[in-house]
């Protein structure tokens, strides 16, 4: 009977340790094979799309530095015409006063004839440089644009023109007109004919710069109300 219950308590503890053993084993096998997945960052990084998105734009700053120099570029020819004008009211009115001289006197001192010559190829040439800063006027207005600097500029233009067209409508246009009538009433045998014909040509000069003038200040006006800066 004792022997009977040796072998039990035998068998059971073979069991107990072959279970144990076998669990130990699995368990062994079970590290050796377990997966580590790294931690995944699911957050979406911090990127400015906007900014990346730019670079691939063209570059505005370029853009906008082309218009300034162009729009420099008529502001200047203005400020030159501006500049070049600025004795023509004096040099107007010595023209006249020595109209008026030779006809009371009747006598022409040879100088006269040919500043009166000098004047009218000077109107001829501004004539010209209006037109051309009339056009360049035109085309600003049509590619300007919304720009604290390009308004400044704008502001500067106008108050070139208003000068300028101060200086023809309200001085000149008289005196050139004065002018003519005066040499038209002298003998023509003592100033010539072409001294008659350079008075009509300035005087025709003078008022048709007068009236681009006006159209170019009505320009110049546009071009500021399309490069006011944006009020946010």
């Amino acid at each position: 009977m004792k022997k009977v219950v040796l072998m039990c308590i035998v068998f059971f503890s073979y069991d107990i340790f072959s279970y144990a053993q076998q669990r130990t084993i699995e368990f062994i096998r079970s590290e050796a094979y377990k997966i580590v997945f790294p931690k995944i960052n699911t957050e979406l990084p911090n990127v400015n799309l906007v900014k990346d998105i730019n670079k691939n734009q063209p570059n505005d700053t370029n853009i906008s530095q082309d218009l300034v120099y162009k729009f420099n570029q008529v502001k200047g020819r203005i400020f030159n015409f501006k500049n070049e004008i600025i004795w023509v009211k004096n040099d107007m009115a010595r023209l006249l006063n020595d109209a008026k001289r030779i006809q009371i006197t009747g006598y022409n001192n040879g100088w006269f004839s040919y500043d009166l010559r000098d004047m009218a190829y000077k109107m001829s040439r501004w004539y010209n440089d209006i037109e051309r800063i009339r056009w360049d006027i035109k085309e600003l207005v049509n590619i300007a644009t919304n720009n604290d600097e390009l308004y400044k500029i704008s502001r500067d233009i106008e108050l070139y023109v208003l000068d300028i067209d101060n200086t023809f409508n309200i001085s000149l246009e008289n005196t050139a007109r004065d002018l003519e009538y005066t040499v038209r009433s002298i003998d023509p045998k003592i100033i010539g004919y072409d001294a008659m014909w350079n008075a009509y040509d300035i005087s025709r000069y003078v008022r048709e710069i007068s009236y681009k003038l006006r159209d170019i200040y009505w320009d110049s006006r546009s071009l500021i109300e399309k490069t006011r800066p944006k009020i946010n």
